[in-house]
């Protein structure tokens, strides 16, 4: 199974959710895990490469960088037919060379904010998906969300979200947590946990209840 987390916008919190959902899926759901980070700064494969350093704290999963002459269509298909669960990080960009993870992934999760700015790049994301006839499912996931702050385009984004037959919200936003300023690869505190464990739960019950999606989580 291949899941991809993909933006147009960097900052959106998007490799921080998939190093949470990465080890959410090893540490709660049992999962076996293998990370490919696809962006250019390889701010995953840094952040596992720094934790090294925590020698009492046993790796959850790998973090490779990907190679793309490495990254063919078979290897793809196999690791969509595969039982284990393979998260894939790229960048906050829209760029040619994605076309082929983003269109085979089994889902995409799309870190997104209320802000004119991150909306506007959700909304040119959807728009590329639309035009390169992406058909994937497409999560998208209200991160640093502020529930004591009235959003005024969160109706209007919403609806725009929704117009894709492919793309699904998931209702419980992740709040903004100091706590996830420090996550890393290798363990989930019980703040962080807690700050993820509803929307991941919501995000995993609708990937399995997606008629698209074969393997399940």
């Amino acid at each position: 199974m291949i899941i991809t987390f993909a933006t147009q916008k960097g900052g959106s919190g998007k490799t921080t959710l998939a190093i949470a959902f990465s080890n959410f899926l090893v540490l709660e759901k049992k999962k076996k895990v293998h990370v490919y980070d696809y962006d250019f700064q390889k701010s995953f494969y840094s952040k596992f490469l720094e934790d090294k350093d925590l020698v009492d704290i046993p790796k959850l999963y790998d973090v490779d960088v990907v190679e793309e002459e490495e990254l063919k269509l078979e290897r793809i298909y196999d690791m969509k037919e595969s039982e284990e669960i393979f998260i894939f990080d790229l960048a906050g960009t829209l760029d040619q060379r994605y076309d082929d993870i983003l269109r085979y992934s089994d889902c995409l999760v799309i870190p997104f904010e209320y802000s004119d700015v991150s909306a506007k790049s959700t909304l040119v994301f959807i728009n590329f998906t639309s035009i390169v006839e992406i058909t994937t499912e497409m999560f998208f996931i209200k991160s640093r969300y502020d529930k004591g702050y009235n959003y005024l385009n969160e109706v209007g984004m919403n609806e725009a979200i929704n117009e894709n037959i492919n793309a699904h919200i998931i209702d419980c936003p992740v709040y903004k947590r100091n706590c996830l300023q420090t996550i890393n690869t290798r363990e989930l505190s019980k703040n962080q946990k807690y700050a993820v464990k509803p929307t991941f739960e919501e995000l995993i019950r609708k990937i399995n209840n997606s008629s698209e999606i074969k393997v399940k989580i």
